[in-house]
């Protein structure tokens, strides 16, 4: 008589628990399982960006006058320091030429010890005579009378005196000197005023003022934006991104140029604003480097644009 077959089956709670064991084991270490360090984003897209200038400048006369030169023209790109245009500068050139005759005059003076050489002989020349007539005096007493004495004496002295006046002459004349040096230089400083000149390397937006025409001091007479770098700025979300992960990351800009071009520039976040505004979210400006092509500047202040913030 045969034995019958006995078929082993696991427990249900057994194989409950090796399930749940196996599923554990695949979320924590299989491919499921995600790193709590791992970055949620790799990027921030803003859209809705808005082109700025960082910085424009109306660039005033710091005197009145005539502008007797203008050297610039609508689209001209300077640079910093650049001469813009002059006003009549007639006045203070005369000033600088007579402050300059002067000076020149003084410098002589001060440096020509002739009087003093002078009166150092001459002091010489007077004790030794002094000197003389006391030794016959000495000799003979009464031999020269007492005035001739006195009077030797007072030469002497007025020949000490002599030497001091010159040295201080000298002093007066290299003072003299000094002074006509600032006047020259106070001179120069009205001249370099009626030179209107770029603060900043840009491009001339407008001329405000011809050649002929009256300038008053603080007038603007030409204004001129910079291009080479311009200003960025949109929102993110502060549910999204905390303000840490985009401040100081650099960032990808894309426009769109005529018939659907579109060209991307790069920067970095130079500003974060600590003011959360409506729709929890704070504004960001980032900066950008522009570039020119056939001779025009391919970003533009007010275009709009969308701006990639590169979190990694």
């Amino acid at each position: 008589m045969s034995l019958p077959s006995i078929i082993l089956q696991p427990h249900p709670i057994a194989m409950n628990i090796t399930t749940i064991t196996l599923l554990t084991t695949l979320v924590l270490n299989g491919p499921l399982a995600r790193s709590e360090t791992s970055p949620a984003y790799e990027a921030a897209q803003v859209k809705y960006c808005l082109v700025s200038l960082i910085e424009e400048v109306q660039v005033p006369a710091q005197e009145a006058g005539p502008l007797v030169t203008m050297l610039i023209k609508d689209g001209a790109l300077v640079k910093h320091g650049q001469l813009l245009a002059e006003i009549d500068d007639r006045q203070p050139q005369l000033q600088k030429f007579a402050a300059e005759m002067e000076r020149d005059s003084a410098i002589a003076r001060a440096s020509d010890d002739i009087e003093v050489k002078y009166a150092v002989a001459a002091l010489d020349v007077a004790d030794a005579e002094l000197a003389q007539n006391e030794e016959i005096n000495r000799r003979s007493p009464g031999s020269v009378p007492a005035t001739e004495l006195r009077r030797l004496r007072l030469t002497k002295r007025r020949a000490e005196l002599q030497i001091d006046k010159s040295r201080l002459d000298l002093k007066v004349a290299a003072m003299t000197a000094n002074v006509q040096e600032a006047a020259v230089k106070l001179a120069e400083e009205n001249i370099q005023r009626r030179q209107i000149a770029s603060p900043i390397d840009g491009m001339v937006v407008a001329v405000n003022r011809h050649e002929g025409e009256w300038v008053s001091a603080g007038e603007p007479v030409v204004r001129v934006v910079r291009m080479d770098r311009l200003r960025v700025e949109g929102f993110v979300s502060a549910a999204e991104f905390n303000p840490g992960e985009v401040d100081r990351q650099s960032v990808t800009v894309e426009v769109e140029l005529a018939r659907g071009r579109k060209v991307t520039f790069n920067g970095q976040v130079v500003f974060v604003s600590p003011q959360i505004q409506a729709g929890n979210k704070y504004r960001v400006r980032a900066e950008v480097d522009n570039r020119v092509e056939q001779n025009q500047w391919l970003l533009r202040p007010g275009t709009s644009a969308e701006m990639t913030i590169h979190l990694r």
